[in-house]
């Protein structure tokens, strides 16, 4: 196996000449339940879905239904017929502003304990050992959680979207950015210390960190301040309290069907929105943010919902096909950029060449994800 760093360096050797256009990309194609919706070279959406009719999300269904979640018989999960892709698909047409579903609270699996505030959970790391410790682990808890467990991607399956706490360190460094390359060494050396405190081993507390990370929805707690002084408290367009000092802690849900929601950081047709968020009884919905037509991928933003491809790599494993934010992150510059595409090692050219010589290993699937990657990036720079 030819190393990798090795292979970015002789590949001047293989360009194809001037003028002749880069092969295709090759190997398996993702089928994350939180993913991007296409990819590089991926064919135009049909709309066309194959719907999931397996024992796992039938048993999902018929949970969520006893606990009285609503709006379920209006969506669909199902995989894109061309991609493999699974997600939400829409069996009526929604006008902008409608709940296309909604789901009780109590059907959220917090990753942090709600007495604490959200201390116990001060990096991914922690969230990922309080989901091992809170609901994997103990027997009673998995078994209550099963019906939603039992839908989670599972380590090496296809839908499994790696993110770079996966990567070697030379893998990570080959992504070249210097905030991501940065952070992502940061978050593996905090796995390493946080299973060591918590008795954990790395490889578990690193598949739990990839669920806290890629699966949940972070919400804003109220400071003191607010708690006691909340008569009359206000909300963002999340439900999300407003906080007045403009400091908030978060606490990380997992909160089940509308976790499947892909990624679109373009153009997302629906957001998560917290209904009566005061209320013990609050729901967690989707609600559409334009018309949405039955057949139609129902499709989300992620994070912050303005999250560069760097956030988005780093912490979902996905690389979007377009991204309006990449271009004004790189204008903006500072530290941890690359100010310039010509500061790259390599040229947009050389890595869309390099993408078409991958073979279909595992570690070849994670090169294809660092070039991609650096081709969203160096696209970003001509956008500008």
């Amino acid at each position: 196996m030819i190393y990798l760093k090795h292979f970015l360096l002789s590949v001047q050797l293989l360009l194809l000449p001037q003028g002749t256009s880069s092969l295709a990309s090759k190997g398996k194609t993702p089928a994350s339940g939180r993913a991007t919706g296409g990819g590089f070279g991926a064919k135009p959406s049909t709309l066309v879905h194959n719907p999931d009719t397996s024992e796992t999300t039938g048993q999902l269904l018929k949970f969520l239904k006893t606990q009285k979640a609503t709006g379920l018989d209006n969506v669909e999960i199902g995989s894109d017929a061309d991609s493999g892709l699974r997600g939400l698909y829409a069996l009526r047409n929604f006008k902008q502003g409608q709940m296309v579903c909604r789901i009780p609270s109590d059907c959220a699996l917090a990753l942090s304990d709600p007495a604490k505030n959200g201390e116990d959970a001060p990096t991914l790391a922690h969230a990922g050992a309080n989901f091992l410790n809170m609901y994997m682990k103990p027997v009673n808890a998995r078994k209550l959680w099963a019906p939603y467990l039992d839908t989670l991607p599972k380590f090496e399956s296809n839908k499994f979207d790696p993110t770079p706490d996966f990567f070697s360190d030379e893998e990570i460094e080959l992504l070249e950015f210097p905030r991501l390359v940065r952070q992502a060494k940061d978050r593996k050396e905090e796995i390493q210390r946080v299973a060591s405190e918590m008795n954990l081993t790395t490889e578990e507390l690193q598949f739990a960190t990839w669920i806290a990370a890629s699966r949940t929805f972070p919400l804003a707690l109220p400071s003191e301040e607010e708690e006691e002084s909340a008569d009359d408290p206000k909300f963002d367009e999340r439900g999300q309290i407003i906080s007045k000092t403009g400091e908030k802690k978060t606490i990380r849900v997992l909160v089940p069907f509308i976790d499947m929601a892909n990624h679109n950081s373009d153009n997302p047709n629906a957001k998560l929105t917290i209904i009566d968020p005061e209320k013990d009884d609050a729901w967690f919905a989707l609600e559409a943010t334009r018309p949405i037509s039955a057949g139609k991928e129902i499709v989300i933003a992620y994070g912050s919902g303005i999250d560069s491809s760097v956030e988005l790599l780093l912490n979902y494993g996905i690389i979007p096909k377009s991204n309006k934010i990449d271009e004004f992150m790189l204008k903006k510059g500072g530290d941890g950029t690359i100010p310039n595409v010509d500061e790259w090692t390599t040229t947009l050219e050389e890595d869309k060449s390099m993408l078409g010589m991958i073979g279909t290993t595992e570690e070849d699937d994670r090169l294809r994800k660092i070039l991609n990657f650096r081709i969203r990036l160096k696209e970003s720079y001509a956008a500008e």
